[in-house]
C-alpha cells in the first residue's frame, strides 16, 4: 500500500473513532427523527431518545448512543398514576387520607382511555399531545410534549408582565400538564398528580430539589415565590439523577407556578405549585456505588382550589445533561486537519 492510500485509510479510521466518541455526530444536529412503533411514540435526537406510551402518561427518556450495553443503560421514568382532591389544612400531603372523600382517577386504568397525536410539521419543534377521554366529572387532562430544535425562550405575557424561561433544544422535553373543566368537590383545598420517577437500572442516586418537601418529616415551604418567578431549576423545583460520583445525568424540573384560564382561553390567574416527595428502597450499603438500591420517588405535584370549569397549565421539563465531552463541531475541527493532509498528498502524488 503506498504511502496516499495509508494516509487516506489512517484518516477515515480517526474520522470513525473520533466520531464514535459522541452521539451527536450519529444523527444530524439538523433534524431528529420519529417513529410510531405499536402505538407509543419514540422522538430521537442526537442527544436523547424518549418514548411515550401511548396508553397512559408516561415518559421514558435515555441517552441516544449509549455507549452502555443494553440491560445496563440508564432509562429514567416518569409515570402519572393518579390525579386527585386534596383535603386538610394546607398544601402538604402528609396522609393518603388527605386524598379521600373526593375525586380521585387512576390514570393507568382501563376505564380511562389515551390518544396520542404527532404533529411533526411545525419549523421549530417535535409537538406530541396526549389527551385523556372525558372523566365522569366532566374534565379532560391533556399532556403536550414539545422538543424543541435550538435553544428556545418561552415567553407569556401575564398581568401586563413578560416573563421568560428557557428550554434546551434537543436536550430535553418540555411540556405542557392541561387539566380542563375541573369542578372540585365541597371542601377540596387543592388538586394533586401522583408521579413516580426512578432510574430503571437503579444505578443513579435521585437528589430532591430544596423546594421540594418531605412530608414524612413535616418540612414545609418557607416564604412564597414571586410571581415573576418561573425558574426550571431541579436543584430548587425538581429532581436530579446522579451517579456514584455525583455527576448529574438526568433531570426533572418544573415551574414554581402554574397559570389558570377561562372557557374562553382568557388568562385569570397565576397559582403557586407545591410538591411534597418520599424516597423509597434508599439503601446506600447496597451495590457499593454499583447499584444504590431499588430507589424511587413517590412525587406529588399540588395545585391550590382554583375554581370550578377553569384551565389549568402547567409546564414542567425533563431532560439529560450532555456529558458527552464533544460536540459536533469539535468533531469536524479534528476531522479537517486529517482530510487536509489526505488531499494534500493526494495532489503531490498527482502533480
Amino acid at each position: 500500500m503506498n504511502l496516499s492510500k495509508k494516509i487516506l485509510v489512517a484518516g477515515l479510521l480517526t474520522i470513525f473513532l473520533v466520531s464514535a466518541l459522541t452521539p451527536a455526530f450519529a444523527v444530524p444536529s439538523t433534524g431528529i427523527g420519529v417513529e410510531n412503533r405499536e402505538g407509543s411514540v419514540f422522538i430521537v435526537t442526537p442527544y436523547i431518545t424518549v418514548k411515550l406510551h401511548s396508553g397512559k402518561p408516561d415518559i421514558f427518556i435515555w441517552k441516544t448512543n449509549s455507549t452502555d450495553k443494553p440491560k445496563r443503560q440508564a432509562l429514567f421514568h416518569l409515570g402519572f398514576y393518579h390525579i386527585a382532591e386534596l383535603f386538610g389544612d394546607d398544601l402538604v400531603v402528609d396522609s393518603r387520607t388527605e386524598l379521600t372523600g373526593g375525586k380521585i382517577y387512576n390514570l393507568i386504568d382501563s376505564s380511562i382511555s389515551w390518544t396520542l397525536t404527532v404533529n411533526d410539521t411545525l419549523e421549530n419543534e417535535i409537538r406530541v399531545t396526549q389527551t385523556s377521554s372525558q372523566l365522569d366529572n366532566g374534565a379532560t387532562i391533556s399532556f403536550v410534549y414539545h422538543i424543541y430544535l435550538e435553544d428556545i425562550e418561552v415567553s407569556q405575557t401575564l398581568d401586563d408582565t413578560v416573563i421568560v424561561y428557557k428550554t434546551k433544544g434537543l436536550q430535553e422535553v418540555k411540556f405542557d400538564i392541561i387539566v380542563d373543566n375541573w369542578n372540585f368537590s365541597p371542601g377540596a383545598v387543592g388538586l394533586i398528580f401522583n408521579i413516580k420517577v426512578h432510574e430503571l437500572q437503579y444505578r443513579h442516586r435521585i437528589r430532591t430539589g430544596d423546594k421540594v418537601n418531605k412530608p414524612e418529616e413535616n418540612i414545609k415551604p418557607e416564604g412564597t415565590e414571586p410571581k415573576t418567578n418561573r425558574t426550571q431549576d431541579p436543584k430548587q423545583n425538581g429532581i436530579e439523577f446522579r451517579d456514584d460520583k455525583e455527576r448529574p445525568y438526568a433531570y426533572f424540573a418544573w415551574t414554581p407556578e402554574a397559570d389558570v384560564f377561562d372557557e374562553n382561553g382568557t388568562y385569570v390567574e397565576t397559582i403557586s405549585c407545591t410538591a411534597s416527595a418520599v424516597s423509597y428502597g434508599l439503601d446506600m450499603n447496597y451495590g457499593k456505588g454499583y447499584q444504590f438500591g431499588l430507589e424511587f420517588i413517590n412525587l406529588i405535584l399540588v395545585y391550590p382550589n382554583y375554581g370550578n370549569g377553569m384551565k389549568l397549565v402547567h409546564d414542567p421539563v425533563v431532560g439529560m445533561y450532555d456529558t458527552t465531552g464533544l460536540g459536533l463541531s469539535l468533531v469536524a475541527l479534528l476531522a479537517l486537519p486529517v482530510l487536509a493532509v489526505v488531499a494534500l498528498v493526494i495532489k503531490r502524488k498527482r502533480s
